[in-house]
């Protein structure tokens, strides 16, 4: 059965554009040139390998810390990847995609005057702001798509995650969860994959260059960006894993179109093994760095 996306407004335009839209061009700068295909998916990627962003526990688990904040709030993100984690029950076109399960968390601590925001700042339940379970999934060629997400907030009214998430009457805790392949009312598929992290080269052709889009998230509610701004790019960091320089780094612009500049981020991919190394938020104020202080295996 032949089946449309349903997009609203402009998103209907950036979905065909970061989709493969006719006569673009990635290499010059213009949209991301590559459709999704389920046979450049040849079950053995469960992992995620991409140089710029690799999630690769050969076995058991790994946790990415990311520290970030001013001298009254901490923030703190966990990124979990546990091996033995994955997600292959998708419907229609993605049946048969495994994809690499990743919860992403995090807290938000109110500091006391003194303190410090670093890897020892302590997290717990009340201060849990967000939890979120992504699903990512692995082509031939290195690209990351992004296959959704199951997503919860714990702010604005809505329970502690001491409630589980069958017992949370209000959908909007659950706003920006999505799943490809999902279905609307009229058996309309709406939302699908987008690509989170591109590979050197997406479609085993050309190199990819800076001014390089693409659509992230394809989805009603959930619909984020991505330009490439640099390649090969330098990056100096005082805190972190590796204080000091990076050599070969790839910056990322991520946004949300809808939300006219509020929620703007760049993000650093370094090659080395460590990946995404440095968030900086900066959208609707200063700038909020969020810096990859730890990673820990299980």
């Amino acid at each position: 059965m032949q089946r449309k996306i349903i997009k609203h407004g402009a998103t209907t335009i950036l979905a065909a554009l970061a989709m493969g839209a006719a006569g673009s061009s990635a290499w010059a700068g213009g949209a991301l040139d590559i459709d999704f295909d389920a046979d450049n998916f040849d079950g053995s990627m469960s992992w995620i390998t991409n140089l710029h962003w690799p999630l690769t526990p050969s076995s058991g688990a790994q946790t990415f810390t990311y520290v970030g904040g001013n001298d009254d709030e901490c923030v703190v993100n966990k990124i979990y990847v546990d091996s033995e984690e994955i997600k292959d029950d998708f419907v229609g076109d993605y049946e048969d995609i495994i994809a690499q399960v990743v919860l992403d968390q995090e807290w938000l601590v109110e500091l006391e005057e003194g303190e410090e925001c670093n890897v020892f700042t302590p997290v717990g339940p009340e201060n849990l702001t967000e939890r979120t379970f992504d699903w990512y999934a692995q082509d031939v060629f290195w690209n990351v798509w992004y296959m959704g997400e199951h997503s919860r907030s714990f702010e604005d009214g809505c329970p502690g995650p001491e409630v589980a998430d069958e017992d949370v009457e209000d959908e909007e805790c659950f706003e920006g969860s999505w799943e490809a392949g999902q279905y609307g009312p009229e058996m309309e598929i709406i939302a699908a994959p987008g690509i989170v992290v591109p590979s050197d080269y997406p479609s085993g052709g050309e190199l990819i260059e800076p001014g390089t889009y693409y659509m992230q998230e394809v989805a009603e509610g959930a619909e984020d960006m991505a330009k490439i701004l640099k390649v090969n790019s330098p990056l100096s960091v005082e805190d972190g894993v590796e204080p000091g320089d990076y050599d070969n780094c790839r910056k990322v612009k991520e946004w949300n179109p809808f939300e006219h500049g509020q929620s703007v981020e760049h993000k650093w991919y370094c090659l080395g093994g460590n990946g995404l190394v440095l968030i900086q938020g900066i959208g609707g104020g200063p700038t909020e760095n969020e810096v990859l202080v730890e990673i820990t295996s299980d």
